[in-house]
């Protein structure tokens, strides 16, 4: 499920081994802040857009990913 990287379209995350690399990542890491009882969401937002916005900003301005994106 793409979830809409900044910058990236829907393509480059489906069609790229990077964008799916960091999709699969992102999915992951929101996969466990739903599971997880102690992640309360955004005021506003539900858990899941929460854990969305969460997962998507760190995993896209980590070292590791910033330097594939560009």
């Amino acid at each position: 499920m793409p979830y809409g990287v900044k910058g990236k379209t829907k393509e480059w995350e489906e069609g790229t081994k990077t964008g799916q690399k960091v999709d699969a990542r992102i999915e992951g890491c929101v996969s466990k802040l739903l599971a997880d009882p102690d992640f309360k969401p955004q005021q506003g937002r539900t858990k899941k857009a929460s854990a969305i916005a969460v997962c998507k900003s760190s995993i896209t301005k980590s070292d590791e990913f910033r330097k594939q994106l560009s």
